[in-house]
């Protein structure tokens, strides 16, 4: 064998080991078998349940933002379906999501992952468990979801004309910019009172993007829990020029 094939086997098997440990870390169990999947031979009989109508209903409620017509519809879905696919759940848990339903969100992004092959692919599901968590107040496992979904993303293989990459597809994320889980990991570290990390997170978040309005309005309350007032309105500013109206409010009602 060459050793360039060598080589890349090494490589894949690196590969398969992370993703194993990454998802085993973070559940603390190992990934569930799905023998539900889709097959040639099954093809016809899965489709014939019509499932990928309630389906198309949910993604169209969900685009006109009817979230309970949307939940109904993918409750549906993952009914009829023949198969776990993990869209369904990652749909469902984006749903719960937007409806604040964060424990049910969770318990579908987990489902969601472990239906999924490849967790590289699915590293914004992670950012988005943390997301949750930030928003039940746990900011410890919000920070330990972001930095699965950091390392993860550090591994995808995005295009070399865009390698950011952030969208939707079928009411599923794709995928979220450093920027943002930067910028958000620095949020959970700043409510846990840990401002060196918070900090660290900020200038990273900036380094991607320095119009990017969200980590100055971190780096300023960073500042003003630090006592230096005066660094705290500067960055504030700097949000506000930027167009964060949480920071354009703020420097409101202190009379700037």
């Amino acid at each position: 064998m060459k050793t360039v094939e060598i080589n890349q086997l090494n490589f894949t098997h690196k590969q398969n080991l992370i993703i194993m440990e990454t998802f085993e870390q973070a559940f603390k169990r190992v990934r569930t078998e799905n023998t539900k999947k889709r097959t040639f031979a099954n093809l016809l009989g899965g489709l014939s349940s019509n499932y990928l109508t309630y389906y198309q209903t949910a993604i169209n409620d969900y685009n006109s933002q009817n979230l309970y017509s949307a939940l109904d519809n993918i409750n549906k879905t993952i009914e009829k379906s023949d198969i776990n696919d993990w869209k369904h759940f990652a749909f469902r848990a984006n749903v719960n999501e937007d409806l604040h339903r964060f424990k049910e969100a969770i318990s579908d992004y987990e489902k969601a992952i472990d239906f999924s092959t490849n967790d590289i692919n699915v590293y914004a599901l992670y950012h988005q468990i943390g997301f949750c968590y930030l928003n039940h107040g746990n900011n410890n496992k919000a920070i330990e979801f972001y930095t699965y979904s950091i390392n993860l993303k550090n591994q995808h293989p995005n295009n070399e004309s865009n390698k950011d990459i952030e969208g939707m597809d079928m009411g599923v994320l794709l995928g979220v910019p450093f920027k943002r889980m930067y910028n958000n990991r620095a949020n959970a570290y700043l409510n846990l009172g840990q401002l060196n990390e918070s900090l660290q997170d900020c200038k990273k978040s900036i380094g991607y993007d320095k119009n990017y309005s969200n980590p100055y309005l971190v780096l300023a309350n960073i500042y003003s829990k630090a006592g230096q007032e005066a660094k705290a309105i500067e960055y504030l500013k700097i949000s506000a020029q930027l167009g964060n109206r949480n920071a354009q409010l703020t420097l409101k009602d202190i009379g700037y």
